[in-house]
């Protein structure tokens, strides 16, 4: 064992560049996962956070009554005449009213309506900033009619200016307000792309349509606890309206965030898994390869001694090496990476927060399982056919590691392509009313028909290779140099295919990810 022990250290020793690569390939997989997880954590937790201290000037907030626990992007409205009623109730200390819409769109200096990524134009009436969740940091509030804020990013990048007058679309068409202020939400603004705009109340009602009504009460106590005073208050509310703690408030806003920030991850977790499936990939074709080029190696040892479990064994520990390895370094390019996704996305306009690197328990296990488990699994059927070669068939002149043919071969090929093709259609064409299913019958048939196409790959690459291969022949300058290009790309059939297993695979995550990204433009235009 020591023996065995000393050649996988000199394995990896001596083929320095070799293991660098290959250990990048699997860094880039565990990389990726690593990066979806912290920009996930630290986006919650930093909106959490933003979201509990935009919330912290209200004790208690009067709203519709919420029947189902689900998102709301904005609430059922209620008569404005309930702010005199919770106004009066003995205890309250302040009674400020709350109107959101996103119907309301602002027009630029060129005579275009604002667009965003897909955030949502936000408009409300300016509050007390005590309660209110933004700070006006130039200029003024909006204190007469027809006067608005602007959230300082959204003013810079359309090149609003204080004091010049703007067209405002609302239910009821165009109204021309002037900018008085900006404003900032938290410290960086931080609103994934949105855009907020603030009005008096009686604007802000008109633009939305809701002209006698408002969405909630934020309410402060003077002089007794909450719960005393939400007591009172549902003592005088009419039926279909509630008054909840801020604590409610702010736990229902953080898991509207969560699910939106959850939609995010899961995007950038399904780049991770399709990079964690080409690592799979390129780490089976490499080890095929490398074990190919040392079949004369292990038969000498064979021949010396070794067993088949030994040489298995050696092989197998060089995948466990590089995994553990990579899984190390993967985490500190997960945490570069998150940071540098981060900035790609603000420079699209998103608008991210500062983040705050969270590395969670489960995090580390990812990484640990992907990078190592991903490293073994995939060396697990070339260790065992190195060891399944006779020591003196593979020291005779022209042997080959694995032909990548034989019926038993084309047979599951075939087997998977067929399921592989009707998981894609069944997601596509299927009529599947749950999306975890459409993406499971997608993503596992797009994943068997890879498998299958890369083990169909033996049985056409030397043909191709010399079909294609055969004008080079007759370049100017190239007759020799060609003739060899060609008859080594076909002279082995498996080592052919799997070298363009990789490109397959690299130009499919390319056209996914150009795919992906022109839907999802798309998909925010229509909107």
């Amino acid at each position: 064992m020591r023996e065995i022990l000393r050649l996988t250290s000199r394995n990896l020793t001596s083929n320095k560049l070799r293991f660098l690569l290959t250990t990048f390939a699997v860094l880039m997989g565990v990389s990726f996962v690593v990066s979806s997880f912290v920009l996930t954590d630290g986006l919650t937790k930093t909106f959490d956070a933003i979201v509990a201290d935009s919330n912290s000037g209200f004790d208690a907030r009067v709203r519709a009554q919420v029947d189902f626990d689900e998102v709301q992007f904005t609430e059922t409205p209620i008569d404005a005449a309930l702010l005199d009623v919770v106004a009066g109730v003995d205890g309250v200390d302040v009674a400020s009213p709350g109107v959101s819409s996103m119907l309301v769109v602002p027009i630029d200096g060129d005579d275009e309506a604002v667009v965003t990524t897909g955030a949502p134009i936000v408009s409300f009436n300016w509050t007390d900033p005590d309660i209110s969740g933004v700070t006006l940091v130039e200029g003024d509030p909006p204190t007469s009619a027809h006067e608005l804020v602007m959230d300082v990013d959204t003013a810079a990048d359309n090149d609003f200016a204080i004091g010049e007058q703007y067209d405002i679309v609302g239910v009821a068409g165009r109204e021309q307000f002037e900018l008085v202020g900006l404003i900032r939400f938290g410290d960086d603004n931080a609103l994934a792309g949105a855009v907020l705009m603030g009005f008096t109340l009686d604007d802000v009602q008109r633009l939305a349509g809701l002209e006698d009504e408002v969405h909630w009460i934020d309410v402060a106590a003077g002089g007794i606890d909450t719960p005393t005073m939400i007591e009172r208050l549902d003592s005088a509310l009419p039926a279909g309206v509630e008054s909840v703690n801020s604590e409610v408030v702010i736990a229902e806003e953080q898991s509207d965030f969560g699910e939106i920030i959850d939609i995010f991850g899961n995007v950038l977790l399904g780049f991770a898994l399709v990079a964690v499936f080409v690592s799979v990939f390129i780490i089976g074709n490499t080890f095929n390869i490398l074990l190919g080029q040392r079949v004369r190696q292990l038969a000498l040892i064979r021949a010396l001694g070794a067993s088949r479990g030994q040489v298995r064994f050696s092989s197998m520990l060089e995948a466990l090496i590089i995994g553990v390895v990579a899984s190390i370094l993967g985490l500190v390019g997960g945490l570069l990476l998150a940071m540098g996704l981060r900035s790609v996305m603000n420079a699209m306009g998103f608008g991210l927060p500062n983040l705050e690197l969270v590395i969670a328990p489960r995090t580390i296990i990812a990484a640990l399982v992907v990078g190592i488990g991903v490293t073994v699994a995939a060396s697990i059927a070339p260790a065992r056919r190195a060891a399944t070669v006779p020591p003196v068939a593979a020291m005779r002149p022209g042997f080959r590691f694995g032909a990548g043919e034989g019926t038993r071969r084309t047979i599951i090929a075939i087997v998977l392509a067929v399921i592989g093709g009707s998981g894609v259609a069944l997601g596509l064409f299927g009529g599947l009313g749950s999306t975890p299913l459409v993406l499971l019958t997608l993503g596992g048939g797009a994943v068997l028909a890879f498998i299958s196409v890369s083990m169909f790959a033996p049985l056409f690459s030397s043909p191709s290779a010399s079909l294609l291969g055969r004008p080079f022949e007759h370049l100017p300058g190239s007759r020799i140099t060609g003739h060899m290009a060609r008859e080594n790309a076909a002279s082995n059939n498996k080592r052919t295919a799997s070298t363009a297993a990789g490109l397959m695979i690299g130009l499919a995550l390319i056209g996914m990810a150009t795919v992906v990204a022109s839907s999802l433009k798309s998909s925010f235009r229509d909107q």
